[in-house]
């Protein structure tokens, strides 16, 4: 191995630079490149620089690399082929955003995880989502957890199409949860952005913004190999008050019997259905006037103060 001194005598001599952090087989590449740079178009010569960066960050990997190989880098390069650098495998994970959920129903923020950013197929995960203390409801069965069918591809199954139960741990304001799949012939896993699951989670009985936040994240490509993050982003759940029907707060208005009055005699479609937010008075199976008058009944009323009654 040249050492630092000898680094910088070729340096001086030759006018090579940033040589003295290079091993042996790496410093041979750049006797043999720098010269191309002076007399290379810029568009060769950018290509060697950006190689010259990456070896200086790989030193551990280029001891292991034979120096035919190194060579064989640098002859494509000046050929004008093109080289791939390896990349990590790499994904991002992250709750939807835009939730939100009306008090007073015991209707739950269904809260989207999505994944996007993959460079390898994904073959499991595990994550944890938090919430701030006393938010939503901690109770394990009042938590819930849907898989969707993203694992289960190209021949794959997944947990939840397997029959087993998803993977989930409650313990104070968070949920800890996964998925796994697997295949005859360990078929490729999907690399697509979409949604891994959807967590169900109550209000309780505090109206407001509440912060969602990520952690302890693991994925996984079908091998088990670890796919590293590059992000795990959380989001944020709107809590109304179940007469905040338009969700404008901070007061019970007009605007609030209006929207009502515009839904009546419309279907509350079932337990959490998708006008139940116009149910006030919680009366169903339509929407009707006592709705209306459950409203009425809190008119300039802070939002807060009836956040679920």
């Amino acid at each position: 191995m040249l050492d630092f001194m000898e680094c910088n005598e070729i340096e001086l001599a030759f006018g090579f630079s940033k040589c003295l952090c290079y091993n042996r087989p790496t410093l041979l590449i750049v006797l043999i490149w720098k010269p191309f740079l002076l007399v290379l178009p810029y568009q060769m010569s950018w290509k060697l620089y950006v190689l010259e960066a990456y070896l200086m960050k790989r030193s551990k990997i280029m001891r292991r690399l034979s120096l035919v190989a190194v060579l064989a880098i640098a002859v494509a390069l000046v050929a004008g082929a093109p080289v791939s650098l390896a990349n990590p495998q790499a994904g991002s994970i992250s709750t939807g955003s835009g939730v939100q959920v009306w008090n007073g129903h015991n209707c739950p923020a269904n809260v989207p995880l999505n994944i996007a950013g993959l460079s390898a197929g994904l073959g499991g995960y595990e994550t944890k989502l938090s919430w701030p203390a006393g938010r939503f409801d901690n109770t394990a069965a009042n938590v819930g957890i849907t898989l969707t069918s993203y694992l289960a591809v190209n021949g794959r199954t997944n947990s939840a199409a397997g029959g087993t139960p998803a993977l989930k741990s409650v313990a104070g304001d968070t949920v800890k949860f996964g998925d796994y799949s697997w295949g005859t012939g360990n078929p490729a896993g999907n690399m697509a952005d979409g949604q891994l699951a959807t967590v169900a989670i109550k209000p309780t009985a505090t109206c407001g913004t509440a912060a969602l936040a990520l952690s302890e994240t693991q994925l996984a490509d079908v091998s088990g190999t670890v796919i590293a993050l590059t992000g795990e982003t959380g989001s944020s759940v709107s809590v109304f008050s179940r007469y905040d029907i338009t969700g404008g707060g901070p007061l019970i208005s007009s605007a609030d019997v209006n929207a009502v009055l515009a839904k009546i005699n419309q279907a509350v479609g079932g337990t959490c259905g998708v006008n139940y937010r116009y149910d006030a008075s919680l009366g169903g199976p339509l929407i009707s006037s006592s709705d209306v008058n459950a409203v009425l009944a809190k008119l300039n009323q802070s939002t807060t103060a009836v956040c679920v009654n």
